[in-house]
């Protein structure tokens, strides 16, 4: 079962790449992933502080904006 800040972090993203006007393969390419690797991400039920960390530098974005939810925003 996935954490609700897993939820909230897939949500942000998938948030994030339709607020950028973008399909999956195009935003991943813009950050410097690959499509496989946000799909993972997107899909896992267990994303490491690393790679929250991570994702959220490449996409120019603070972490706590990757796992705020959004009626606390």
């Amino acid at each position: 079962m996935k954490s609700k800040s897993n939820r909230v972090f897939q949500n942000n993203v998938r948030k994030n790449i339709s607020d950028n006007h973008m399909l999956q393969k195009d935003y991943a390419k813009s950050i410097g992933i690959t499509l496989r690797q946000l799909a993972h991400l997107l899909q896992d039920d267990n994303v490491s502080l690393a790679k929250l960390d991570d994702f959220a530098e490449r996409a120019g974005l603070d972490p706590w904006e990757l796992i705020r939810p959004p009626e606390s925003k």
